[in-house]
């Protein structure tokens, strides 16, 4: 081979990529809500939270970010990732528009092998515990057999997670190729990027069941232009985490803009995601107790679970009782077996519990059900004691004493999400809200003797197909009697999952 073949730029077996400038953006990403990001070692917990293997702290892995930001921004181009039936929607198509904007910035799909490198560089960040937490909280999770409801047989474990106010410093690159439309790759990745804002994006595990709520602040933006010399040296010299200062912005929009060369703007991306969005305000009525170790030697045997100091009504003791709930509702109203109303209604629904140890061929797949993790507040913890009885003599049981510590009173504020509803399914959501708000289906431990009841206060509606919110207000002395005022909106809502129901059947009359 001639010398000349090595000083021809055309002959390259490992061509360069050319690139025009190279964005740094930084943010702080904070925990609203706890969080967990698998890790593994040797611990006494069945799982653990990742940590960095130098110092200890919590870590949040490039990977798990960048993948969240990837779904979120296929789910608004190309709508969520479930057809109708419940069943997942091949988004993947190679003609796709969609798709190939994202791989434009995410890059090429797994099992793509026409697929680039993304240009986006996501960095693994560290966490810092909020100041009034020294240490990370631990969970017990236990599977609830559906028939029984009670708690199933070796399915108890434990789980780490990050306390709510727990912040990470966040840093993302973007290449910007010589021959990429750099206003376009921008508005692409700051829709994504919006996702964080918004709070639509939640990390880690169990993202369906309320963990993992982020939201994102002081936002910074630097652009170092690498066609001169100059544009080099400054991205070479910056520091790896800029400080937030006075050039931060609250938006990733307003900090992307301020940064952007003349004649270059960001434009909004749509949003095709179809969604319903249900909240409610509750009281509770009495006490509730959802169960969590304490590891104080002075403390109650049992108290009620909390996040970050305050106490919580977690998303997975809610789902399940109103899954339970669902799926009573839809044998009795369709007329359905058991496997078969799980089939058709709930697991589309709420995602199947079948497990791969069952069924080596088992697909599983995310709740199409969003139920959020919230605060109560307004309330007071009390310690009171309790024995139990002998059934047969009616005595106290020797070593038989403990303590409980429920949470009295308080108010509690609930979202539940539903994305692309199928006919029939927002009814049965009602329905399941409906006994919720009304103190018919309790949450919590040893509901039998009264704990967990919720009487609603007002409720709304919201989301794709509504023009304005539809909203029901509680009267408190008829929604302990289990009648709720409507709207025919929500009647007609029920009506769609009735399979034959009389005209005069209404949501306020129905029972379950």
């Amino acid at each position: 081979m001639t010398e000349s073949a090595y000083t021809d730029r055309s002959f390259d077996a490992m061509p360069g990529r050319g690139l025009t400038a190279r964005w740094v953006l930084t943010a702080t990403l904070r925990l609203k809500t706890a969080a967990h990001f698998g890790g593994q070692g040797d611990s006494a917990l069945d799982m653990p939270i990742l940590r960095c293997a130098k110092t200890d702290r919590p870590l949040l892995p490039g990977t798990s970010l960048g993948g969240a930001l990837r779904a979120y921004l296929l789910d608004c181009l190309a709508e969520y990732g479930y057809r109708r039936d419940g069943s997942p929607n091949n988004r993947d198509d190679a003609n796709s528009k969609d798709r190939r904007d994202v791989a434009n910035v995410f890059g090429g799909a797994r099992g793509d092998d026409e697929g680039s490198q993304s240009p986006l560089i996501v960095f693994d960040a560290l966490g810092t515990l909020p100041p009034a937490s020294v240490r990370t909280e631990v969970r017990d999770g236990v599977m609830i057999e559906t028939a029984t409801g009670i708690a199933a047989d070796h399915k108890k474990f434990d789980f780490e997670v990050l306390p709510p106010g727990t912040t990470f410093d966040i840093r993302f690159d973007v290449l910007v190729p010589d021959d990429a439309n750099e206003g376009e790759l921008l508005s692409l990745l700051c829709g994504s990027l919006e996702g964080l804002e918004n709070g639509d994006i939640r990390v880690g595990l169990r993202r369906s069941r309320g963990l993992g709520e982020v939201a994102c602040e002081n936002w910074t933006a630097r652009r170092c232009a690498l066609s001169t010399p100059e544009g080099w040296l400054e991205w070479i010299g910056s520091d790896h985490m800029p400080k937030p200062d006075l050039s931060s912005q609250l938006s990733i929009r307003d900090a992307i803009q301020s940064a952007m060369p003349s004649g270059v703007s960001l434009h909004d991306q749509p949003d095709k995601r179809q969604r319903i969005i249900l909240e409610a305000d509750a009281a509770i009525l009495g006490d509730l107790l959802i169960r969590s170790p304490n590891a104080q030697a002075d403390g109650p045997d049992v108290m009620h679970l909390s996040s970050g100091g305050r106490p919580i009504l977690s998303g997975t003791s809610l789902t399940g009782v109103m899954r339970a709930q669902a799926l009573r509702i839809t044998q009795l109203v369709q007329g359905l077996s058991r496997p078969d109303a799980e089939r058709l209604w709930i697991t589309p629904l709420f995602g199947p519990r079948e497990e791969r140890t069952r069924n080596p061929g088992f697909q599983p797949r995310g709740s199409r059900l969003r139920v959020s993790e919230r605060p109560v507040a307004n309330g007071r913890s009390q310690r009171v004691t309790r024995v139990a009885i002998d059934r047969f003599t009616q005595g106290v049981v020797p070593t038989a004493l403990f303590d409980e510590q429920p949470y009295v009173g308080g108010t509690v504020h609930l979202r539940f999400e539903l994305r692309n509803p199928r006919d029939g399914e927002i009814g049965l959501l009602l329905l399941v809200l409906k006994d919720l708000l009304t103190g018919q289906l309790p949450i919590g431990g040893t509901s039998s003797v009264g704990r967990g009841v919720l009487v609603g206060r007002r409720m709304t509606m919201t989301g794709s197909g509504i023009r304005e919110p539809i909203e029901v207000n509680f009267d408190a002395a008829e929604a302990r009697r289990g009648r709720v005022p409507v709207s025919s909106e929500l009647n007609k809502l029920v009506q769609q999952f009735m399979p034959s129901a009389p005209a005069a059947t209404k949501l306020e009359g129905a029972r379950t």
